[in-house]
């Protein structure tokens, strides 16, 4: 018998022992229910206060609305107690009836009346919510409500994430877009709405986040450690968005503001978003609740990649984006009664991130001793960027209290999609005649390494629109979506062992993927001969000029209107380039089927609250895919059964301190374009790259383990330190070769195992003890420090043969940030609201290519002669050196944000993003050897708020 049918005969047996033990708990008579809200004196919920119920010590936490339910109670008198930091206790005695249901609201207040109740509005009384939620979990969080997002100009949701303790991002366009956890790469890091996975707008697992903006979301949460009723894969962490709802008072609130960044001339920014919610019929039974974001980014960026100089020569690049994104998020819910609702919630958001770039490729080859050899080049490009990409959620839901039990079940699906219809570039090159084309006796100016440049002679004006040529064009047409459908459920039972409070709780999941992706890349050239007067860049310019390009250190020619491109093609006779045919690439389609099911108990033994789980998943894929481009698809197929156990053990020192020890073991499955037969080919200004995948992955799994000591701060705060150590087995790393033709490819592959460990610590305070002014003072910090090594593989050709090339060194995983830290000092005072965010991380390695060939020092080699070159370019170095691994640089970024609460519900904003012009980019080995530095100056702005509901 198969392992699989094994697996199938042990969960239905399980399943029928529980169902039986239920039905025996749900027998048993002399139970009632606790139900009930928490909110403060002028009404507000308040979300994360521990209700707990004393004999036996059951205990549950409010939700978003305040609201609250304990099942399973004996029935007899109990005393309830609601602790909530900030707010004095509630204490309460009352009277379990069986069979009936005990309604309790409890109303909380402030903890001394030397406090001024408007500490708890806005990104305040945000901050108290996150020290409750945080304190008060079952496992190792960290959570970000609306208010505290907010409170900075936080783009996205990402942006607001970077913000927390061992959180770094991978950046693009100037924005965050992936997440990275505790010293992990983004595919480690699982991404949930409401709990539940979202599919990918990419063709890898990690859900890009610039696609939704910050103001959609309640609350972010980012789950540590993990336990058996979350989904496996959340190795490094894993983030669930939680959307809002109607409380029991209506919910208004508007916002508009604008901005400006002086850069390429100046570009604006401006975003709008409401919210409108209310609750209807008599008690409050149906909620509905709608909000809606937009917002214009007209970035402008000044970039130079120079690829590094002595492998070849640099671009120099200006862009300039019109960004875009509007979202749309709403819930619709409903009691029954205290017992039973159910809910439909949707979230979705389209994200134009359009843009145009042009780009002067300037590139030499060298002498024997270094020095540009008089084969310089340079061409021109322009290009225009037209993805369009979205993500939406629609979920079905309820929850039900039957005697000791609570049932939750969901329905759910989502989409995310990539499209690009027209992702167009045109290059320029120079005529046969010019000395632009290979003549150019550069000279290498490398006085300082981080602007390396080639200095043409005097008398030669790389920038002379006269001198380049149209020479062609090459148009890409994609489309990539995923289509998600799922459903699941989880009874959890309440019950007492030996006096104490416990539940056991199991369940089950189901999720069908639909992956697919078709590209086709198609390249023309212009019939008309190579120097014909109508292909004279000339014809195609616009007015663009940038004279303050790159600060001045770099001198930036004129530019060419896209337009005017498409209109000669449309008119003018094309064909088919004969040097880059039109292919059919990045092609697949994937089917993924993941069945869950789950078995969690937890105990509270006095001052001990123990969880032990044990998760199973069966993983099952079949895909087609492009082995190379433009042959037919090949087929695969394969499954596999995952079993996770995870458990927790929390002793309380004292009521306001704790120690946890946290073990789970995670699963991350591999890309879906790295696990499928398939292939791409990038070219560009100085190199081509290439991507294939591997259908011989297997995923990759890690044992986690993690202690943290943490106490609550009077009288409002929160301090958490500790440890954790990641052991990975089969970690896919993707490796590098050069082939034959210089095409740098990239292939993902299992290395033999890996760790990752470190310490964190974070520190939030109120300041409210203090005398005077400074009793407005508050601070939120973190800091983060990991280690890593991963033991590579040989390096393999696509067929599965040798390379040759191996590398004996164990260097640092992919995005393990060494240091990581964040410092937000905060002042608030009466209607004033002030926050500085100061957010660090060190570099870390974005790809390896370094290899043992590259051992020792710089020497120049001849490249693979032609007719027209036979120069030299740069072999060795040493891991350091310009062929050593790719890395991120290390980022500081400095942003501030103030408000002032005005009459009737309004509030002005002000803001300063990116107030130190921070740089984003990658180096070779070291600093010395930057292959891409871009900036995108300050941004400045400011706006109005509108919301009458927290009027207090």
């Amino acid at each position: 018998m198969s392992l699989g049918n094994h697996a199938k005969q042990f969960a239905v047996s399980v399943f029928m022992f529980l169902f039986i033990c239920v039905l025996s708990a749900g027998a048993q008579t002399g139970i009632g229910l606790l139900s009930g809200s928490v909110v403060d004196s002028q009404g507000g919920a308040l979300q994360g206060a521990k209700v707990e119920v004393n004999p036996g010590a059951a205990s549950t936490l409010s939700d978003a609305q305040g609201q609250f339910t304990l099942n399973g109670l004996t029935a007899g008198d109990h005393d309830v107690t609601v602790s909530y930091a900030g707010f004095a206790p509630f204490t309460k005695k009352v009277t379990v009836v069986s069979g009936q249901v005990v309604r309790l609201a409890a109303s909380l207040t402030v903890a001394s009346n030397k406090q001024d109740v408007q500490v708890y509005a806005g990104r305040e009384g945000g901050e108290i919510e996150s020290i409750n939620r945080t304190f008060n979990a079952d496992n190792i969080i960290n959570v970000l409500p609306a208010d505290v997002i907010k409170s900075l100009p936080n783009a996205n949701v990402a942006d607001a994430l970077g913000r927390l303790a061992s959180v770094t991002l991978e950046r693009d366009e100037g924005e965050g877009k992936y997440v990275q956890v505790r010293g992990t790469e983004p595919r480690l890091t699982n991404v949930t709405i409401d709990g539940v996975n979202i599919a990918s707008a990419e063709t890898v697992r990690q859900i890009k986040l610039d696609i939704i903006p910050a103001d959609l979301v309640e609350s972010v949460q980012i789950n540590k450690t993990l336990e058996a009723s979350m989904p496996g894969d959340g190795i490094g962490g894993s983030v669930d968005l939680r959307t809002k709802s109607a409380g029991d008072r209506p919910t208004v609130a508007l916002e508009s503001t604008g901005g400006y960044t002086p850069i390429i001339g100046g570009r604006t920014a401006y975003q709008f978003d409401g919210t409108l919610g209310k609750r209807f019929l008599e008690g409050n039974k149906l909620g509905l609740l709608f909000g809606g974001s937009y917002d214009w980014n007209g970035r402008g960026i000044n970039d130079v990649e120079p690829a590094p100089v002595l492998l070849g020569g640099y671009d120099q690049r200006d862009y300039q984006y019109y960004r875009s994104r509007t979202g749309y998020a709403g819930t619709v819910d409903y009691r029954f009664n205290e017992t039973s609702s159910i809910y439909l919630k949707g979230l979705y958001s389209l994200f134009h991130n359009f843009g145009n770039r042009w780009d002067y490729n300037v590139a030499t080859t060298y002498t024997a001793d270094g020095q540009p050899d008089g084969t310089g080049t340079t061409t021109f490009g322009a290009e225009i960027r037209r993805p369009v990409q979205d993500l939406g959620s629609l979920q079905l839901g309820g929850r039900h209290v039957i005697r000791r039990s609570l049932l939750s079940w969901d329905v759910e699906s989502s989409v995310g999609r990539t499209r690009d219809r027209g992702y167009s570039d045109a290059t320029f090159a120079p005529g046969a005649d010019s000395v632009l084309n290979g003549g150019i006796q550069f000279s290498l100016d490398h006085s300082n390494p981080l602007t390396p440049k080639l200095v043409a002679p005097s008398d030669v004006n790389i920038f002379d629109p006269t001198q380049y040529y149209y020479a062609g064009q090459r148009v890409d047409h994609y489309y990539n979506p995923e289509v998600d459908l799922g459903f699941g459920a989880d009874l959890a039972t309440n019950y007492t062992f030996f006096g104490h409070a416990s539940s056991f709780e199991f369940g089950g999941r189901f999720r069908n993927v639909h992956k697919f992706a078709n590209e086709d890349v198609t390249y023309t050239v212009p019939v008309a001969a190579a120097n014909d007067p109508s292909l004279q860049m000339t014809n195609f310019l616009n007015g663009f000029k940038d004279p303050n390009y790159y600060g001045g250190t770099y001198q930036f020619g004129p530019a060419v209107d896209y337009q005017k491109v498409q209109a000669y093609n449309a008119t003018s006779p094309q064909m088919p380039d004969p040097n880059n045919p039109s292919i059919q690439t990045n092609n697949f389609n994937l089917i993924e089927k993941v069945s869950a099911g789950y078995l969690m108990d937890t105990v509270t033994l006095n001052k001990f609250r123990i969880i032990v789980g044990l998760r199973f998943e069966n993983t099952s894929d079949t895909d087609k895919g492009n082995v190379t481009p433009d042959s037919p698809p090949v087929a695969r197929s394969g499954s596999y059964l995952d079993v996770l156990p995870s458990g927790s053990v929390r002793y309380s020192l004292t009521p306001l301190s704790g120690i946890r020890l946290v073990y789970g073991r995670g699963v991350s499955r591999p890309n879906f374009s790295d696990l499928v037969s398939f292939a791409s080919i990038s070219p560009g200004g100085v190199r081509t790259t290439s991507s294939v995948g591997n259908p011989a992955l297997k995923p990759e799994h890690a044992d986690n383990v993690d202690l943290l000591y943490e106490r609550s701060l009077n009288p409002i705060g929160l301090l958490q330190a500790g440890v954790y150590y990641k052991h990975l087995s089969d970690p896919i790393i993707p490796l590098q070769t050069t082939l034959a033709d210089g095409t740098i490819q990239t292939q993902p592959q299992n290395a033999g195992s890996a760790y990752v460990y470190g310490f964190e610590i974070s520190f939030q305070q109120h300041f409210t003890y203090l005398p005077g002014l400074l009793n407005g003072t508050g601070l939120s910090a973190n800091y983060g420090y990991s280690a890593s090594q991963v033991t590579f593989p040989g390096l393999l050709y696509p067929n599965g043969s040798p390379t040759g090339i191996s590398r004996t060194d164990k260097p640092d995983l992919l995005r393990q940030s060494p240091n990581t830290w964040n410092i937000s000092p905060t002042y608030d005072k009466r209607n004033l609201s002030v926050r500085l965010g100061l957010s660090y991380n060190a570099a870390n390695i974005f790809s390896y290519q370094y290899s043992d060939s590259n051992a020792g020092p710089i020497v120049f080699t001849q490249k693979k002669p032609n007719d027209t070159n036979t120069g030299y370019l740069a072999s060795g170095g040493g891991i350091k050196g310009p062929n050593g691994d790719t890395y991120l640089y290390g980022h500081l970024q400095v942003d501030l944000q103030g408000s002032y609460r005005l009459p009737k519900g309004f509030t002005a904003v002000a803001y300063a993003l990116n107030l130190n012009n921070e740089v984003f980019g990658f180096y070779n080995g070291s600093t010395v050897n930057p292959i891409q530095r871009e900036f995108y100056k300050q941004t400045f702005g400011g706006g109005l708020r509108w919301s009458p509901s927290r009027e207090r």
